[in-house]
């Protein structure tokens, strides 16, 4: 989080610090000398000197102190207090640190921090309070920090900002004041950075924004006001923020956003306003975001899209609007999106695509329709997004494909129709689609392929056919695939699969045909690397003698277990492995045993 929203500049500021980091402390005793020209260090702690820099650093973390070391040398230009358990920072602590550059104090336990803590620090540049139990801070706390670029003081207690606590600080460019109890701010709270960059006050409980709050900061880059309990975005709030580039917004309490809530921000780059409770969008929503490239909608309450309402986004590049109401695609739906990459429509309640719905969208490349309902696509209806590559329709309850459902898709590469219900498919309805990688149809209910339905498909490399119920593949159906190389056909009703089925596939690595109602079996192509058997009433006759082969020469091929990853699985936990048994249902005097288990006598009469 730290380093998406208000994180990007700081770790810039911190390349200087980093050299410095405990890594160097190798073969470092503590409190022995350090290196920079004898000076002491403090015996809890352990001192660094950096030669290229020419500075010193004293790493006092996770000690279990409770109140500052002694001795901590007046050059030190870092000083790593995190990780203790200090309960306040007393007045003119760091009084003879006037080099100090960088402080860390984050996760030490501080309650408090005196007025005039910060003491005679007049060259710091970056300081952490983050992580601790601050509940307030005394007007001008950093009165003596004037240089202080960098400021963190998220995840804290603190539920109000004292006005002038910020007063002096104009070389500030990072300030995250995110995840405290921040209900209210005052108008002033922010007066006087001129040069802040990036604020975090995101995971508060901000209700409101005042207009003149962000008065004067007019070179604020990032602004993160995600995870508050806002309820509507006010016109004249973002106004003084000309050079503004990313805005979040998300998982507030929204459902209005005023007219011209978002005038006159011209870099505006990134707008969030997912996870709210957004009901409509008016024309005049997103007015003049000529630069705008991500607007994120999604998990909102949008019901409807009106024309014209991205009229002025020339240069969107993606549009996130899934997981919200809407019903209907109307005519010119996404009008003046003609550089939009990546739309992303599912999980709605879709159940009509009106002609023309997508007409302008010449560089849409990722087109996301799937969690609807669409039932029947008219025909041609992607006609125009030929830059189209990817188009998603899982779980959309479609029963057929039509002839012409996706003419004019000749740049597609991977299309999605997993879980559809679909029970035929027209056999020129993939035709035109030469480009076509990846083909999904997992999860349907078809009972049989056209002869000719992959005709065209040359490039074809992944085709997924589990989960249909297919008795048959017809001999002459995957002969254009000459480039698949993995080909799922488990959880099927196969009967037989003769040797020319798979004959044309000469590049094919990885076939299952796991659970099907297959007896007998040659394996072909010579150059598989992996062969799913599991699940078959396997008749191990003479037939069956080359498949025992492969798989008692080649265990890697056809192993007797495999490791199984289910979409979504956690890489953290233990991978799962399931049997690839080959279990014999016939003849009687071996049926349930394995055949790789079985003699060679067995197989003597053959």
């Amino acid at each position: 989080m730290a380093l998406r929203k208000g994180g990007r500049a700081l770790a810039a500021l911190l390349v200087s610090w980093a050299a410095l980091g405990p890594c160097t402390l190798a073969g470092t005793e503590p409190g022995a000398p350090s290196d920079a020209e004898g000076l002491p260090c403090p015996a809890a702690c352990s001192c660094g000197h950096d030669d290229y820099t020419d500075e010193l650093s004293v790493f006092c973390s996770s000690r279990n102190l409770t109140q500052l070391p002694d001795g901590i040398p007046d050059a030190a230009r870092a000083l790593w207090l995190d990780s203790n358990n200090f309960s306040s920072v007393p007045a003119g602590a760091f009084r003879n640190l006037s080099s100090l550059g960088f402080l860390n104090l984050q996760g030490s336990g501080l309650a408090s921090l005196e007025p005039q803590a910060l003491l005679g620090l007049q060259n710091l540049y970056h300081l952490h309070l983050e992580r601790n139990q601050l509940r307030s801070l005394a007007a001008h706390t950093f009165l003596h920090t004037p240089g202080l670029a960098s400021l963190g003081l998220h995840n804290n207690l603190l539920s109000r900002v004292e006005e002038g606590l910020f007063q002096g600080l104009t070389n500030l460019w990072d300030l995250n004041l995110g995840w405290n109890s921040l209900a209210v701010l005052p108008d002033t709270a922010f007066h006087g950075l001129a040069n802040l960059r990036e604020l975090v006050l995101a995971g508060n409980k901000l209700t409101y924004l005042q207009p003149a709050l962000f008065c004067g900061l007019g070179e604020l880059r990032e602004l993160d006001l995600s995870r508050n309990a806002l309820r509507s975005v006010k016109a004249n709030v973002f106004v003084k923020l000309p050079k503004l580039q990313k805005l979040y917004l998300d998982h507030n309490l929204l459902a209005a956003v005023a007219p011209g809530a978002f005038l006159g921000m011209k870099a505006l780059r990134w707008l969030d306003l997912s996870h709210n409770r957004v009901g409509g969008l008016l024309e005049d929503t997103f007015p003049g975001l000529l630069g705008l490239h991500v607007l994120r909608l999604a998990h909102n309450a949008l019901a409807s899209l009106r024309p014209r309402t991205f009229k002025d986004l020339h240069f969107l590049e993606e549009l996130q609007l899934g997981h919200n109401r809407l019903r209907q695609l109307p005519e010119k739906a996404f009008e003046g999106l003609g550089q939009l990459e990546v739309l992303a429509l599912n999980d709605n309640q879709i159940q009509e695509i009106k002609a023309g719905a997508f007409l302008g969208l010449f560089n849409v490349a990722v087109m996301n329709l799937s969690g609807n309902c669409l039932r029947n696509l008219p025909e041609q209806v992607f006609r125009g997004l030929g830059k189209l590559h990817s188009l998603h329709l899982e779980h959309s309850c479609l029963g057929r494909v039509g002839l012409h459902t996706f003419a004019g898709l000749s740049g597609l590469r991977r299309l999605f129709l997993k879980d559809n219900g679909l029970e035929a498919i027209d056999e020129q309805s993939l035709w035109g689609l030469a480009e076509l990688l990846e083909l999904d149809l997992t999860a349907n209910r078809l009972t049989h392929l056209p002869g000719r339905l992959f005709q065209g498909l040359g490039k074809l490399e992944y085709l997924l056919l589990s989960r249909n119920r297919l008795s048959a593949l017809p001999a002459d159906a995957l002969g254009p695939l000459q480039r698949t190389f993995w080909l799922d056909v488990s959880h099927n009703r196969l009967q037989a699969l003769p040797e020319a089925v798979l004959a044309p596939l000469g590049q094919l690595r990885y076939l299952s045909l796991r659970n099907n109602s297959l007896r007998t079996f040659v394996p072909q192509p010579l150059g598989l690397e992996r062969l799913w058997l599991e699940g078959n009433p396997w008749d191990c006759g003479c037939p069956l003698r080359a498949l025992r082969a492969l798989a008692l020469q080649h265990p890697a091929v056809v192993p007797r277990f495999v490791r199984a990853v289910a979409e979504g699985d956690d890489d953290r936990q233990p991978p799962a492995y399931a049997y690839n048994n080959i279990t014999c249902a016939s003849p009687p005097a071996v049926s349930g045993l394995d055949l790789r288990d079985l003699s060679e006598a067995h197989f003597a009469h053959c």
